[in-house]
């Protein structure tokens, strides 16, 4: 397993500096939690609304519903267009969203569809693209035993359907659209076979339920969160 990152000084003062839109559900604040547990509460403004006031900071709020992606999409369009403005803007869905019988491919042509368009309406604004957080899968003697009954052990069909969803948002950001990877940052070298391809699970040493990520795995993806945003402030001058 890959450590946490050092964030440097440097990197908080960028990141201090902007005004992020983040919309997410449960992960995205176990996320936060990381953020706040790193910077101490020194450094970066954290709060909750869809209409943040003037100045600097990271303004969050829960899009949407949980099972729904569309749902979510359009919730999360609504609040840029209704006046959720900063520098850069996030929409980051929830393993659940792909847990039972959610399209990926269609779900994947939405999400980027409305980032794109978003874009064209504010473009002032710098839309980053999130890929969907795992689980962890099924091991053991349960899944020994599974397997020999013919049924799947948990985990794998799930967290197949999420990297035919985060796979189409990495396709779609060689195009240009930027892009955090926070299922490789959950997965590490975690993979699996299943249906004949390589799929990413969650590192079962970064959560304590199977989904929601403990205190190792928050700080983690949240020194990932702070040096994404200082890059790409660095490389595209996002105001």
């Amino acid at each position: 397993m890959t450590g946490i990152a050092t964030v440097t000084e440097a990197q908080w003062q960028a990141v201090a500096a902007r005004r992020v839109i983040f919309a997410h559900q449960s992960v995205g604040r176990n996320i936060l939690e990381g953020l706040r547990a790193l910077d101490g509460g020194s450094r970066l403004a954290i709060a909750e609304t869809r209409s943040p006031t003037t100045g600097p900071g990271i303004f969050h709020f829960a899009v949407g519903r949980n099972g729904d992606p569309l749902g979510k999409v359009s919730d999360f369009a609504s609040a840029i267009d209704t006046g959720a403005a900063g520098d850069i803007a996030l929409l980051k869905l929830c393993y659940v969203d792909f847990s039972h019988g959610a399209d990926p491919l269609a779900v994947a042509q939405a999400y980027g569809d409305t980032l794109d368009n978003l874009a064209a309406r504010h473009p002032a604004m710098t839309f980053v693209a999130v890929t969907v957080p795992l689980t962890t899968v099924q091991g053991g003697a349960k899944a020994f035993v599974k397997k020999l009954l013919g049924r799947e052990p948990t985990g794998f069909t799930e967290n197949a359907r999420r990297q035919v969803f985060n796979d189409a948002l990495r396709s779609r950001s060689h195009s240009g659209r930027p892009l955090f990877d926070l299922a490789t940052i959950e997965a590490g070298d975690c993979r699996s076979s299943y249906g004949g391809q390589s799929i990413q699970y969650l590192d079962p040493d970064l959560t304590s339920d199977g989904g929601h990520l403990n205190e190792q795995g928050a700080r983690r993806a949240a020194a990932a969160l702070v040096a994404f945003l200082a890059d790409l402030d660095a490389a595209s001058g996002a105001r």
